[in-house]
């Protein structure tokens, strides 16, 4: 038996399993008036859901889960296959966030206390906002909302009533160092944004003054909020890339265990004729 032994170069392995950025790119819908139809049913779904919320009870807010549920289904049935595996990650992270930052950190209390079924889902449709909305904002835009946010940062320290925001600045600025995602970071600062302002005006939420275990002084929104939200789009790019690398990562790992096994060597065949004796 002779061992054969073959070097794979590592030019030989997949590209893919190179290191990439966190931030993801997308292509966008084949249709337009798809895209304008959801960004409508996504407004009329956050404008009219948070009403409905606040003033209709428990019936109300479980009637308001049922239908973002319902829309978060329809998101994934009209828009691009490559969609879905981000917008699962971003209701799961969405919900492990919630978790952390209202019952266990207490930045903020929802009205009933509890967390409301339709906050996962309503974060995947804020983060649609983003993937749709980031090719249509000028470059003038990805330049001005970091520049306003480091100035109200300014404003926060010398003021000290949104403290909180300095932080969180800081993490939206580095969330938009991933070049890819500059465009859609910076839609989904400013979308998040108003959802907390529309959300804390109306009552259905409030964030508390005293940051617990900081020291920080937070406003009912703070200003830089949006810095959660780009956090999880980063985390959702980083999740969907790793899983998408398991695979590839078993294929080469597959190709070097095979290259690398010892191969017997080829010898012909002898056969061993017995006759029998009469």
């Amino acid at each position: 038996m002779r061992e054969v032994r073959l070097d794979v170069e590592e030019s030989c392995l997949p590209t893919d399993l190179e290191p990439r950025p966190s931030a993801l790119t997308f292509l966008g819908h084949s249709s337009p008036v798809t895209e304008s139809a959801n960004l409508l049913l996504i407004l009329v779904t956050l404008a009219l859901g948070l009403i409905v919320d606040q003033h209709a009870g428990l019936a109300g807010q479980l009637a308001v889960s049922v239908w973002t549920w319902s829309v978060f289904f329809w998101l994934l049935r009209t828009s691009p296959r490559e969609w879905r595996l981000p917008f699962y990650a971003c209701l799961v992270w969405a919900t492990a966030g919630e978790i952390l930052l209202s019952l266990v950190w207490m930045l903020y209390t929802y009205r009933l206390g509890n967390i409301p079924f339709f906050i996962p889902p309503g974060h995947v449709l804020v983060f649609y906002l983003g993937l749709v909305m980031a090719p249509r904002v000028p470059r003038a835009f990805v330049v001005l909302v970091p520049a306003a946010a480091i100035g109200y940062a300014a404003f926060a320290l010398n003021d000290g009533s949104d403290t909180i925001s300095i932080p969180l600045t800081v993490l939206f600025i580095l969330c938009m160092q991933q070049p890819e995602g500059r465009r859609r970071y910076a839609v989904i600062f400013v979308a998040a944004l108003m959802v907390e302002v529309y959300g804390t005006w109306i009552g259905n939420w409030v964030w508390h003054q005293d940051v617990p275990y900081l020291g920080l002084k937070s406003a009912n929104p703070p200003l830089a909020a949006g810095a959660f939200y780009c956090a999880l789009d980063v985390l959702v790019g980083l999740t969907v890339r790793e899983l998408k690398r398991l695979p590839r990562m078993a294929s080469a790992l597959r190709l070097t265990a095979s290259a690398q096994m010892p191969q017997v060597e080829n010898k012909p065949l002898v056969r061993a004729h017995i006759w029998p004796h009469g």
